[in-house]
């Protein structure tokens, strides 16, 4: 059991928790690095897409879980507003465990024509802060995401180290000062700063919400832009897309320097990335290509407000499209586990959608009992649609849930013992998780209060010291530090600096006491 395992720090990648954990341990070879860690001597480590989570998030303390840990620590979220539910599906499950075969090509990185980064980046001045606060520096996520140049915090470009990250040597490297020496910073033209700005704040919107964005499939992308493009006035009759306009949009807006430093400025060939976007997805788009074309098309607003908007009209008329299957057997049938698996499904999604949610089933059905499956297919295609749902008032909605919020939030006041209140805790207390998460834009209220009261590590280790210190007063018992800390659940590794000043503090208080 690990025991001393670091605890992540704001946005850090959980390669470089690794690399931290080798430094603080003096662990130098990679191979006794990864059998102490995952009991395997031939992992490669990857910087953006970690493994093995489940077993890392049991070495940390209990809040933590292996989805914690692949939204604030890996670089997954970028991709996941992008890719249907069965791709992240897939993701998260190889992710958590120790089986990696074919991600990046399942993800389309492999195929995309936006390059990876070689070498890690970091911002000097970050740094700084860094080992004010921490005593070390890290490597954090955002630095290492293509499309993210520029420090927002510190306005300025980051600065690329000649340390690779690609895994190759099978060494997990360290953040440290000495790489300044032998690093040098990015250089843009500076016609496109200010593009290279907005895009890097772009990608900070991305990952903040990234987690509350679904894609049921591909077909809900492609309609989404479609109708997108037909609210802005770019069709060319009623089905034909005006490209010409399309581009024209794009480079006014981002220029043709800008893109071409992404690799995106072929925008003439038949086969260009942009028409392709526009027509009908099979594949997955970057979320460079996702940002800066949806961002030239309503340059007014978000593109996230603006693609999870039209994802939702998408979304919505699928749903009206989906029709209830009654299908009562005849007296003399018995249907199948399959059978019957499948008229659920078909009452709850359209035959195509269910296809995709269970292929395997279809094809049993298929080789099985082809007569009955194309019969009750053909009913579900063929029965008049039922009247549409009412429209929901948002705002009202919106309200309710803030008000339940509250009450909830009053009552976990009064109880020291429970878990800590993320944002995913409190939604889960609303009993509503996948309608906040799907509609996170058209809750202001709900999402500014989760924002504002969601619990930091900080705050959670403090009132996990402070209910042990009632204890220990109450039950006039005196536990030593390290007790007092094992009863708290945590350990002088894991305290964050804020929890640690907080936990010095009480106890010069019981020592004068």
């Amino acid at each position: 059991m690990i025991s001393n395992f670091p605890i992540p720090y704001p946005n850090e990648l959980i390669y470089s928790v690794i690399a931290r954990y080798a430094v603080h341990n003096g662990i130098i070879s990679p191979k006794y690095l990864t059998e102490e860690l995952f009991n395997s001597r031939n992992l490669t480590p990857t910087y953006d897409l970690s493994t093995h989570l489940d077993r890392l998030a049991s070495y940390l303390p209990d809040h933590y879980d292996a989805l914690i840990l692949i939204n604030q620590h890996t670089l997954l979220p970028i991709y996941q507003p992008f890719q249907p539910d069965t791709v992240m599906i897939y993701a998260i499950q190889a992710l958590r465990g120790e089986h990696y075969q074919s991600l990046h090509t399942r993800l389309g990185k492999n195929a995309s024509r936006i390059k990876s980064v070689n070498f890690f980046r970091f911002c000097p001045h970050c740094w700084q802060e860094q080992m004010e606060q921490y005593g070390e520096v890290y490597w954090k996520c955002s630095w290492q995401i293509t499309g993210y140049e520029y420090c927002t915090r510190h306005q300025q470009p980051l600065f690329v180290s000649c340390i690779p990250c690609n895994g190759i040597d099978r060494k997990f490297y360290f953040a440290h000062l000495n790489t300044l020496k032998d690093s040098s910073q990015l250089v843009f033209n500076l016609q496109d700063l200010h593009h290279h700005i907005e895009l890097a704040r772009l990608i900070e919107e991305l990952l903040a919400h990234s987690t509350f964005i679904t894609v049921q499939d591909f077909s809900i992308l492609s309609d989404a832009y479609f109708t997108l493009l037909k609210d802005r006035d770019l069709l060319s009759g009623r089905k034909n897309i005006n490209y010409e306009k399309v581009r024209q949009l794009v480079v006014d807006y981002w220029s043709e320097s800008f893109l071409q430093y992404y690799q995106l400025g072929d925008l003439s060939s038949e086969n260009c990335w942009l028409k392709n976007i526009c027509r009908k997805h099979r594949k997955a788009f970057s979320y460079l290509e996702h940002l800066i074309l949806l961002k030239a098309l309503v340059p007014e607003q978000s593109p996230i407000h603006t693609y999870q908007q039209y994802l939702d009209m998408a979304a919505t008329a699928t749903e009206k499209q989906t029709i209830p299957v009654n299908v009562k057997p005849e007296t003399n049938q018995t249907l199948s586990e399959d059978q019957l698996k499948w008229i659920q499904l078909i009452q709850e999604m359209s035959v195509k959608q269910a296809r995709q949610y269970d292929g395997a089933m279809y094809a049993r059905l298929y080789r099985n009992h082809k007569d009955w499956l194309l019969k009750i297919n053909q009913i579900a295609v063929t029965t008049p649609p039922s009247r549409p749902k009412p429209r929901v008032d948002w705002g009202i909605r919106d309200r309710q849930f803030t008000k339940q919020l509250i009450k909830i939030r009053d009552e976990l006041l009064e109880d020291l013992d429970s878990p800590q209140w993320t944002k995913k805790f409190l939604i889960k207390q609303l009993g509503h998780v996948s309608l906040i998460e799907k509609n996170w834009y058209f809750l202001p209220l709900t999402k500014a209060f989760l924002e504002h009261y969601a619990e930091s590590v900080d705050c959670y280790q403090i009132r996990r010291l402070t209910r042990t210190y009632i204890r220990q007063q109450t039950e006039n018992k005196y536990y030593p530090p390290s007790v007092f800390l094992r009863v708290s659940g945590l350990s002088e590794q894991r305290l964050t600096p804020e929890a640690r000043r907080f936990f010095n503090n009480i106890w010069e208080e019981i020592k004068n006491e």
